[in-house]
């Protein structure tokens, strides 16, 4: 039977599918080829339609797929498949994805909230740390320095809590800060080493939009953004936790 190369199944997802089950499809029809590095993918649309969501579900899928090294997204030319094994796996893990994923949820509950208030009643001088922060964060994002991301990462998040007036979970952090630096760098290691270019930009760009939302005073958007983060996280540790059984089988 022959398969369009824009329909990796052969055929419509069906509508319930969520995010990361269009996401390990379109994996896995670039392991088997039908799309190879270098390949553009359809448009949104087209995608959408082969499977048989809407284009947030499409978009949400794509930059995940960013994230993860796998595709990228060129303004105004569409969705690339990148060469993701180039990525060196640089993160080792004392911690497990369970305890991981803990961590991340706790932090999600506690951040949401602290960036809307932040939007709302940072200072001039919050401000200017934050951005100072962030820039560090992309040096050493591009250094590959994943420990001095992690600590600048924690130092960044800290920032916000207290621009947000979240001074006890600010304590919170500074007193568990290597557990919470501990689950940036599995997180990495579970879900795909962050690699120069792609990866790189698409992890920069979580905090980016966050930091702008923050400097406007937009506390809803920043709020939005936030849980936008966390969705796309569970996605990661779903989708590690399932290659995880994979392999066990």
């Amino acid at each position: 039977m022959n398969r369009d190369k824009g329909s990796p199944e052969g055929g419509q997802v069906r509508p319930h599918y969520l995010v990361d089950q269009v996401i390990e499809a379109l994996q896995d029809a670039m392991e088997k080829g039908v799309y190879k590095v270098g390949d553009r993918l359809p448009p949104e649309m087209k995608l959408a339609a082969q499977f048989g969501v809407g284009r947030s579900t499409i978009r949400e899928a794509l930059r995940v797929l960013s994230h993860l090294n796998r595709v990228e997204t060129r303004t105004g030319s569409g969705s690339y498949v990148v060469d993701h094994r180039r990525a060196k796996a640089q993160t080792q893990s004392a911690m497990s994805l369970d305890e991981a994923a803990d961590i991340y949820a706790f932090r999600y509950a506690v951040e949401a909230p602290a960036a809307e208030q932040a939007a709302l009643r940072r200072t001039a001088r919050q401000m200017k740390a934050i951005r100072q922060l962030l820039e560090r964060a992309k040096e050493h994002l591009e250094a590959q320095d994943i420990n001095a991301v992690a600590a600048v990462d924690t130092d960044l998040h800290i920032a916000i809590l207290e621009a947000g007036e979240s001074r006890f979970a600010a304590e919170l952090y500074r007193t568990h800060r290597a557990r919470i630096e501990q689950a940036f760098k599995a997180l990495l290691h579970f879900t795909g080493p962050a690699a120069p270019g792609t990866s790189t930009r698409s992890l920069q760009s979580l905090h980016d939009d966050l930091v702008a939302a923050i400097e406007r005073g937009d506390s809803k958007l920043a709020a939005r953004l936030v849980n936008r983060d966390r969705k796309e996280v569970e996605i990661w540790i779903s989708l590690a936790r399932k290659q995880g059984k994979s392999k066990h089988k």
